[in-house]
């Protein structure tokens, strides 16, 4: 994965709280704490616009039928219809 070195701006007293939640010990630096709450902002973010995307979708459709759907199973079918076992 290429990886890019920036700089980024941020007020002091935002720095100093940054600080105090960081664990030292699951984020040894600074920047990789900022990249793993940047990537889980990220990650809602596209979580959210795709919730809201289906219900768009949804609108009036009666989605019932999901509620029994064996989803398992409809990964595992997708999976091998990927490997060409279908």
């Amino acid at each position: 994965m290429e990886q890019v070195r920036t700089t980024i701006r941020m007020p002091a007293s935002l720095l100093k709280a940054v600080e105090e939640v960081r664990e030292s010990e699951e984020f040894p630096t600074l920047s990789d704490f900022i990249r793993r709450a940047v990537e889980r902002y990220v990650k809602d973010i596209k979580r959210t616009k795709l919730a809201e995307e289906c219900r768009r979708l949804a609108g009036e459709e009666d989605l019932s039928a999901l509620t029994e759907a064996d989803f398992a199973e409809h990964a595992e079918r997708m999976a091998q219809a990927e490997r060409t076992e279908l």
